[in-house]
């Protein structure tokens, strides 16, 4: 099977035959086809065999596959620009991102592509910022990171909460829980709930932490904050609901920082006070996550350590990340909920409060692909509602476009007010 030279497509789904990749392009034929879209469309990986595969997949569902464009390609080994050059948005489903995205950007900004991936490493989003974002506000290319699980609910949680909050927000608290089937909590086969790839990218995540934040205090030295409430001065662990909270591990308060930073500098946008918070049985908390944390978050400085968490992760992670990754019943009973509660005033400058919810169901593969999709799509149809260009977070990119419509419409998440002060 040969390259095919497709001329300008709508989209190109990069690293397709992956395991978030299939969930991605198997996503994007289906919105184009309930939504009657006229978008073109093709998929670019590496292996022959595993092409061949996804093209048969598709074709289970309808797709014809000899009318699919396919472009061969392995980033380490093939110039990226055979591919970017053929795609107006990219939707780079490859990973690790720290070691693979910034060739793939830098090729994206040499031939005039948008960009869109699914990474959760901060680090790696705010050396793309450093690197690229002066070039990609000159070349009017948008790059967005992080279209997945890890920042879309959160982000576009707060664009519902801010779209219905009657007057001026001060501080939102968010409660950010995931939903495990009971029987992943103790030993036994198929507990597995991450693919490997993730994993890989959590190694290098807590390997390069020292590093983000020696960058993120360089890049960002100015507070843009009014002093924090009170009410927001917690101990590392609290109590809401008979729950005990401790601050969400993910990167979503670090990319709603930055996306209020953009928003205060571009538009002159008052920021407020978003924390994150997550729960979980506390006997598991304490007795596997914390430990397990502090104990890999040093050992990753070793490269002899990293090496063996890639290279044995079921036993590093007791059976939840593996090269296979999780079936697709436990996939569909993990579920989520993030409940954002703002406070402010009204325009009487009374204190006033609203609280929302976002739901879903498997988080690191459904939602983050179908994410991913959608936020490519809000590129190609609301160019006009995104900043022209530069290296955007979430907030920045998609605060003005209708797309937690689109999510609500295809079934992607689900918003919903649960209680209204008035």
């Amino acid at each position: 099977m040969g390259s095919v030279n497709v001329g300008r497509l709508d989209l190109i789904v990069l690293g397709a035959t992956g395991f978030t990749g299939k969930h991605t392009v198997k996503n994007l034929v289906k919105i184009i086809k309930e939504n009657n879209c006229n978008f073109s469309w093709g998929i670019s990986g590496r292996s022959k065999e595993k092409i061949q595969n996804l093209l048969t997949e598709l074709e289970e569902i309808g797709e014809e596959k000899s009318k699919i464009p396919v472009i061969e390609c392995d980033i380490k080994k093939d110039d990226i620009r055979i591919v970017t050059r053929q795609a107006k948005v990219l939707i780079n489903c490859t990973g690790p991102n720290t070691i693979l995205s910034e060739p793939i950007v830098k090729a994206c900004l040499e031939t005039k592509t948008h960009y869109v991936d699914i990474s959760a490493e901060l680090y790696h989003m705010i050396n793309l910022h450093r690197n690229f974002n002066e070039s990609a506000e000159t070349s009017n290319i948008v790059v967005v990171p992080a279209c997945g699980f890890a920042v879309i609910p959160v982000m576009t949680g707060l664009m519902y909460l801010e779209k219905h909050f009657k007057g001026t927000l001060n501080r939102v608290d968010c409660y950010a829980e995931v939903i495990i089937p009971k029987r992943a909590y103790f030993p036994g086969p198929n507990k597995c709930l991450v693919h490997y790839g993730t994993w890989e990218s959590l190694v290098h995540e807590l390997q390069n932490m020292q590093a983000y934040r020696r960058l993120k205090a360089e890049t960002y030295p100015q507070n843009i904050y009014d002093p924090v409430p009170p009410e927001m001065k917690r101990s590392f662990f609290h109590k809401n609901k008979g729950k005990l909270w401790f601050p969400y591990p993910g990167p979503d308060q670090d990319v709603v920082d930055m996306s209020q930073r953009y928003l205060y500098e571009k538009k002159g946008k008052k920021p407020y006070h978003c924390k994150v918070y997550t729960t979980m049985p506390a006997w598991f908390h304490f007795l596997v996550v914390i430990p397990a944390m502090f104990i890999y978050y040093y050992l990753c400085y070793l490269k002899c350590f990293r090496h063996l968490l890639w290279k044995y992760p079921r036993f590093f992670t007791l059976g939840y990340m593996s090269h296979k990754g999780p079936t697709e019943e436990m996939a569909k009973e993990t579920k989520f909920a993030f409940t954002f509660i703002g406070n402010g005033v009204d325009e009487n400058k009374q204190q006033t409060s609203l609280t929302v919810k976002v739901t879903g169901s498997d988080p690191g593969y459904e939602t983050t692909s179908l994410s991913l999709v959608i936020a490519a799509l809000t590129i190609l149809t609301e160019s006009a509602k995104i900043p022209k260009g530069g290296v955007l977070p979430v907030g920045a990119a998609f605060q003005d476009t209708h797309i937690v419509d689109s999510l609500i419409k295809n079934k992607g998440l689900t918003y919903e007010i649960i209680d209204d002060e008035k």
